[in-house]
């Protein structure tokens, strides 16, 4: 049979695709669907930028071989989960959050992690705790409490002293599937790209929390403070693009050492960008003046 584009007039395809045109074979998942899990994980890994245009129903039509129906099925899905947005005679563009949300959004997931070239990691433990160690971070992962965590801990350190600690935990079913050579992989590469290399898991969102904590006797000990200590703590959830959580980590931060910033992006004015001019030119402008009166 020759080796040219395959229809799927059916409307069902699935998992496997050619390395060009990423084009869809023939199985079990709903086409639509598979479409818009693979625009999802475009938009999840970057590919398609914050305010970017979608490609358009005839492209999409094109890439994947579905007919038009289909194609205008699986970007409704997007719209449904507020990923992107439709602005009629202009495109679908991709969005940061929900734009009836808050206006501020973080701009990316990459942003929340360490990239300090000065600062070497080092790995301190990787274990399996016990069933019902830890009921808190049981919970937070949505497994149960008898069920065994793995630990990841480790330090981020500057030629000048400690700068943070992280202890990390993963739910068993993700953790039996890294390697065994995990903790000399883990130096050479973040710990969340190592879990969606072997996990077959993809970190979508994280849910962040910052507390101001006094040091206890194991991050005191890691950080080089004394005891008790004014440190900072981001908690981060990591989850798939399911909801479902998948990493959740403790990160103890001296704030004499590292500065931690967030760049936020206004999503009110995101949209606004994307409107065509002209109905930005329709849109009046309300100023407000004063006017003195001179006697």
């Amino acid at each position: 049979m020759a080796c040219g584009r395959r229809s799927i007039r059916d409307e069902w395809i699935g998992d496997e695709k050619k390395e060009k045109g990423e084009e869809m074979q023939r199985g079990r998942v709903p086409a639509y669907y598979r479409i818009y899990q693979v625009l999802t994980e475009r938009i999840a890994s970057g590919a398609f930028k914050l305010g970017s245009q979608l490609p358009t129903d005839s492209e999409l039509m094109a890439e994947f071989g579905v007919s038009r129906h289909t194609a205008r099925t699986a970007v409704e899905l997007l719209v449904a989960d507020k990923l992107v947005q439709r602005f009629p005679g202009r495109g679908t563009f991709v969005l940061e959050s929900d734009p009836v949300s808050p206006d501020w959004s973080a701009r990316a997931l990459e942003d929340l992690k360490i990239d300090d070239p000065d600062a070497r990691f080092e790995l301190h433990a990787i274990e399996h705790l016990a069933p019902h160690a830890d009921a808190r971070v049981a919970a937070l992962l949505q497994v149960a409490s008898s069920e065994r965590l793995m630990r990841i801990s480790w330090s981020r350190v500057r030629p000048t002293g400690p700068i943070a600690f992280c202890a990390a935990h993963l739910p068993q079913a993700l953790a039996s599937r890294l390697p065994s050579d995990m903790s000399e992989q883990i130096h050479s590469a973040h710990v969340i790209p190592l879990i969606e290399k072997y996990s077959g898991v993809q970190a979508f969102r994280v849910r962040q929390a910052s507390l101001a904590v006094a040091a206890d006797a194991e991050v005191a000990r890691h950080l080089q403070v004394e005891i008790g200590a004014p440190l900072l703590l981001l908690q981060r959830t990591y989850f798939d693009i399911h909801g479902a959580p998948i990493y959740y980590s403790d990160l103890y931060v001296r704030s004499d050492r590292y500065v931690h910033r967030i760049e936020l992006f206004r999503q009110r004015q995101q949209m606004e960008l994307a409107r065509p001019m002209s109905a930005r030119a329709a849109t009046p402008i309300i100023t407000q003046s004063k006017t003195r009166s001179r006697s």
